[in-house]
């Protein structure tokens, strides 16, 4: 992925659960530059969403957060609304993971393996 800027760190928050967990990223001065959340769906497939993330860069880096606590979860396969994201950070997924595309009602979302990734 992306080299995370050294004045960003991203840790988890708030009490995860089985089925959920959220991630931020902090600037130097600690204040939320991004938010994503995770959410089991059903069996071992979960939702990821991007609350807030001003850069490409921080995006990625809170989807590789999220991957982790996926992992940890051992859940195996992510999905997130292609709607809800830049086209550019839809390219940048496209190049560091294998995306799959899904139509639901006609709404897309991309789909990968959390094994697949080296994070």
């Amino acid at each position: 992925m992306s080299a995370l800027p050294a004045s960003i760190a991203v840790r988890a928050c708030e009490p995860g659960t089985p089925d959920d967990a959220a991630v931020v990223a902090l600037d130097g001065d600690g204040s939320i530059v991004g938010r994503g959340t995770l959410s089991r769906l059903y069996g071992l497939r979960a939702e990821v969403r991007i609350d807030i993330a001003p850069t490409t860069t921080i995006t990625l880096t809170l989807i590789d957060a999220l991957e982790r606590e996926a992992r940890t979860r051992g859940l195996e396969r992510l999905e997130l609304d292609a709607v809800a994201l830049s086209d550019s950070t839809v390219a940048a997924l496209r190049q560091w993971r294998p995306i799959a595309d899904e139509l639901r009602a006609s709404h897309p979302y991309l789909t990968w393996s959390t094994t697949s990734v080296n994070s």
